[in-house]
């Protein structure tokens, strides 16, 4: 008799420990053509944006707190302070081109990984430049996608 209910608090706890270990809340999904779509939408308001010095309009396809990580740079964090760093530029942009080469991601978040060239006049002289990104992007209760973190780096020195 003590042998059975030995092994029954054994089965118990073993069925116990598996409902545990079983994931709980709804599942993540994974991201749809659609929000594939949505993202790939900013990415070319975001092009669209710099091509025309419009810092603005870039800095509000930042999330309000977004992090922007600068190659040799600080980091900047938020949409006040991201606005202040494009506007400190000590040139214009005069091309941007920015392409996709990756995005993937489940539920609400997305990691975009790309490529861009620009070319930007610094008091008369044009310099061009290619770089890659990685950028988080963070779907908002509108359907939106904006972005939430930001890293690039140059493949050259920086104007």
């Amino acid at each position: 008799m003590t042998t059975t209910r030995s092994l029954l608090w054994a089965i118990l706890a073993f069925g116990l420990l598996l409902m545990g270990c079983q994931q709980s809340g709804p599942a993540v999904r994974p991201l749809l053509e659609s929000d594939i779509a949505a993202i790939r939408n900013a990415t070319e308001q975001y092009r669209v944006a710099e091509s025309v010095n419009d810092w603005q309009a870039v800095t509000m396809l930042y999330t309000e707190n977004a992090i922007r990580m600068l190659p040799e740079g600080p980091t900047i964090q938020g949409r006040e302070a991201i606005l202040k760093e494009f506007d400190a530029r000590p040139y214009s942009v005069t091309q941007y081109d920015q392409q996709i080469e990756e995005a993937e991601g489940f539920g609400d978040l997305a990691v975009v990984r790309g490529v861009f060239s620009y070319a930007v006049d610094r008091d008369g002289e044009i310099l061009r430049g290619t770089g890659k990104y990685i950028a988080v992007y963070r779907r908002q209760l509108d359907g939106t996608w904006l972005i939430d973190r930001d890293i690039f780096n140059l493949d050259a020195a920086s104007p």
